[in-house]
């Protein structure tokens, strides 16, 4: 249970009893965190004290009361109210400080001090009257409380690195091929323009042929750009505790007088 910023009327006014006693000032509003609807208030002891938020107030039940020209009535008597368990914080309710004070208001109600409250409850509370000679008992038991804080969980650093691979690709080249032409001869043997010759040895001339071969070359250029970006994903974890209650049993003797 949390306070909340509650009507500019009530933070600061007159806090009385039951009977009109004057108990102090309200400095604080304590919310249900389920119904957000006012459950206690905080006041500190005197009817001028100021508002000072590094004290811890009293508390007390808002359930029942009455905002009348400047002054909130409560429903309690001021002995309930003087004699209220102290917190250990002035801006939070921890289940268990609730708890107590709620039994604590309760067992006022018992013993005719007070009524019982019925503001909301943030927490099941067992409804006992120590004391009240009934033979009821207070039974309790420990609760499960998790929530989640943000912390670093491991460190991620860009870094380059050079791979190397295969990469192949098809390229034309294109390359002389030498061929045999035939001229057709005219008459008595010999070709037009060519000097006909019988007989003896001849040796053709050489022709250089050319051809095209591939020649590869690498440049290293820019390609993209990468940066390192971060993004929260959710995941569901089960968090166990081995929580301790309370049993009640009963034990009965054959001697009633027992």
């Amino acid at each position: 249970m949390t306070t909340d910023s509650a009507p500019p009327p009530v933070i600061g006014a007159t806090v009385d009893d039951r009977d009109g006693t004057a108990l102090g000032t309200v400095t604080a509003v304590f919310l249900d965190d389920v119904t957000g609807r006012p459950t206690w208030i905080g006041l500190t002891e005197g009817q001028h004290a100021a508002p000072d938020d590094e004290e811890v107030p009293v508390i007390a039940p808002m359930a029942g009361a009455e905002f009348d020209g400047g002054r909130l009535h409560l429903t309690v008597p001021a002995t309930a109210v003087r004699t209220a368990p102290r917190v250990a914080r002035p801006d939070h309710l921890s289940p268990d400080e609730e708890a107590t004070l709620q039994a604590h208001y309760r067992v006022g109600a018992a013993a005719g001090t007070g009524p019982e409250p019925a503001h909301a409850r943030t927490a099941p509370v067992p409804t006992t009257r120590d004391g009240a000679g009934d033979g009821t008992m207070t039974r309790s038991e420990e609760q499960l409380e998790v929530h989640t804080v943000v912390e670093p969980w491991t460190r991620a650093v860009l870094r380059i690195e050079e791979v190397t691979e295969e990469v192949m690709v098809p390229v034309t080249v294109t390359r002389q091929r030498a061929r045999i032409e035939h001229l057709p001869l005219r008459a008595g043997g010999g070709a037009d323009g060519d000097r006909t010759e019988v007989g003896g040895d001849r040796t053709g001339e050489w022709v250089t042929l050319f051809g095209e071969r591939p020649v590869v070359s690498v440049e290293r250029e820019p390609v993209e750009r990468v940066r390192l970006t971060t993004s929260w994903t959710t995941e569901e974890h089960e968090v166990g505790e081995q929580l301790r209650r309370e049993r009640v049993e009963l034990t009965t003797t054959e001697d009633p007088r027992g």
